[in-house]
């Protein structure tokens, strides 16, 4: 091979290697500020959404399940943005010269009416949905329920005690 080759060749394996060293770099840096912004889940607070309560089913009962919890979403979503409205007009309202610390509650205690609906209605579908499965199929639906709610199952510690730290995640 004649030098000028060399010297071309040396020159385009540079270019490539920096392309890939720039490439994983830039992965790297994308992946750590990906892993940032996601919110760190509290210890003990590592649950499944509840729409994948229905995982362990047979594929069309799954199918079904979610199906039936998206359209649940869909009926609760207008109560479910009222109530963080409320929420956040009830905050923005605590930073007002003249607060009013009962018209605040009153607004806090209406948002929470709305979500407790909302969640009766989902609670509701997903009971309904229950009666459609056989038992062993219903087991494995309350088996998904019991991971997706876990912190809401949970007994709160006795009065004076420490609730129990979790074992660390492996």
């Amino acid at each position: 091979m004649k030098p000028r080759g060399l010297i071309v060749a040396l020159v385009v394996s540079v270019a490539i290697n920096l392309f890939l060293a720039g490439l994983i770099v830039g992965g790297v840096v994308v992946a750590r500020r990906v892993a940032e912004a996601r919110p760190v889940a509290a210890a003990g607070q590592n649950r499944t959404p509840l729409w994948r309560a229905a995982d362990e089913l047979p594929f069309p009962k799954r199918r079904a399940f979610r199906q039936m919890f998206r359209q649940a979403g869909l009926e609760t979503r207008d109560a479910i943005r009222q109530s963080r409205a409320i929420r956040r007009e009830a905050i923005a309202s605590m930073e007002a010269p003249d607060y009013n610390a009962a018209a605040v509650l009153e607004k806090m205690n209406r948002a929470r009416q709305l979500d407790g609906q909302a969640r009766s209605q989902v609670e509701a579908k997903i009971l309904a949905f229950a009666a459609t499965l056989t038992p062993d199929e219903r087991e494995l639906l309350a088996q998904g329920l019991r991971r997706a709610m876990a912190g809401q199952l949970r007994e709160p510690p006795a009065r004076g005690e420490r609730a129990p730290i979790p074992p660390p995640e492996k």
